[in-house]
Parts: C-alpha cells; structure tokens; sequence
C-alpha cells in the first residue's frame, strides 16, 4: 500500500499513468475515490497524482485537532509532491481541496503549470451563514450521537446527478471517519483567513469551475474568485451541485482537460 511519512503521518496515495504531472487535492471528508471518473480520463495523457489528506480516507489522523490547518495539509501536498519527484506539476483542488491549492499557487508560485479550483472560495468562515449553521448542528449531532448519526443527516446540498451507490458509500466514509479529524479540519477551514486580499497575487494560469446548484456561499466564493485571480476562467457546470466531478464528470473532464491543454508545458515553450 503506497505509504509516505508526511510530516510525522503516513499519507496515502496512489500514482498512475505518464506525462505531465497532475495532482488532485480532495476536500472536506472526501478522498482520493472522489476522483474516480477522473483517474482514468487522464492517466493515459499525465502522470496523476491522488492524495488521502491527513485523517481522511487511508492516510493516518492526528489526535492533534489543531493539526488540520489549511497551511498543514498543504505543507501536506507540497511534501508529498516533492517526494514523487515532481517539479511544475497542474494542481486541482476540490471545496477544502480548493483552499489548500490556493496557498499552494501563492507560496510556491513557480511550481505550478495550471490551478483548478472547484466549488471552493476565498473565505470558509461564519460569515457564510448557512455553512456555518449547517457545520454547527453537524458538530453538535457528533458530540451527542457520534459519527454515524452525522452521516445520516440531510445534505446541505442534495445531489443532483449523483449516484445513488456513491451517495451510500460517502455516508459509510464519513460514519467512520476519525472525530479528532473531522473536527480538525472543520476548524482549520473555518479558521483560514483566506485569500479575499490574496486572490489578486495567484499567478498560474487558472480555472474556476462551480455546480450551478451548489450553496449559494459557494458559487459567490467561485465567482469571486474568477473575477479576482489575474485571467481566470469560470465554467459554471449545469445541473451539479457540490461535486461536478461526480455528478457531470463528461462536462467537467471536457473542461479540466480544455484547461490542461491550454497550459500543457510543451505548449509554453
């Protein structure tokens, strides 16, 4: 089982196909089978690199619920990529995913061929009410009934497009996903400061791309951020919600792959 010690955890990760490198960065309570519809679209043409961040999916938890930063699990990403042995690689990140990738183009400017930001923003804090409320009565229900019972509570965003098996499978993640973690990396998200007065200094080449349907916090912060990161691309996706990657994978795979095309190194030289 491909295992590296990140930082004091063993994270886990999988490593597929050839050419350019292509690292995608799941979000809150995800893991690397969010990105099912999307590993055999592109290893043909890259080489893919799928992470489970810390305490999340089969990477090791922290019992250090002050662990979970959004600095921490990029320190996370950008060590592992090292490790793998890549220089400028594209970068997708997914909700929370899509935090960490942003910290990662501002800090490691030069290290980027492509950003791809997807149903994520520039800001995860209380202002954004109705995921504040929502997280709120989550932590609570966890607090008094356990993991299980948090899995079992209405999405915030139904899904549109999903399939039913993967919404059971995502259930049975999060009923047995460790509490210092799902607690950690909601603070650390909460807790960002985000890059509302940063966006502007993301220099690699960028897409936004956001569900339609997603929260409404959600799509503003998408919005936001195409407006704001220097040439940004916004593709809002039809009928999907939170996870176009799963629920419109043909449109959103036309799109990632428009983009990586666009910003391929072979083209730039």
């Amino acid at each position: 089982m491909p295992v590296e010690i990140i930082n004091g955890l063993g994270i886990y990760y999988e490593l597929s196909g050839g050419g350019e490198p292509l690292v995608f960065v799941h979000g809150y309570t995800g893991d690397i089978t969010d990105w099912r519809y999307q590993l055999p679209a592109f290893a043909p043409t890259h080489r893919v690199l799928l992470i489970d961040n810390r305490g999340h999916g089969r990477s090791e938890a922290s019992p250090d619920r002050a662990a979970y930063s959004v600095f921490q699990i990029a320190d996370d990403v950008e060590a592992l990529v090292a490790a793998t042995g890549f220089d400028r690689y594209h970068l997708v990140g997914h909700s929370m995913g899509g935090a960490v990738a942003q910290e990662i183009a501002i800090g490691s400017p030069g290290r980027l061929l492509s950003l791809t930001l997807e149903d994520t923003s520039d800001n995860f804090n209380t202002r954004r009410q109705e995921v504040a409320d929502y997280f709120a009565a989550r932590i609570r229900l966890e607090e008094q009934q356990g993991m299980p019972a948090v899995a079992d509570m209405p999405k915030l965003v139904p899904p549109h497009h999903m399939p039913v098996e993967r919404t059971a499978e995502t259930d049975r993640r999060l009923a047995g996903m460790s509490v210092d973690a799902y607690l950690g990396a909601w603070q650390g998200l909460e807790g960002w400061d985000g890059t509302t007065e940063r966006a502007k200094n993301i220099a690699a080449p960028t897409m936004v791309i956001c569900g339609a349907l997603d929260a409404p916090s959600l799509v503003e912060g998408s919005r936001f951020l195409a407006a704001t990161i220097p040439g940004a691309m916004l593709e809002i996706v039809p009928e999907a919600a939170h996870s176009p990657q799963f629920e419109r994978p043909e449109i959103f795979n036309a799109a990632l792959r428009r983009h990586l095309d666009r910003n391929a190194a072979v083209a730039a030289k």
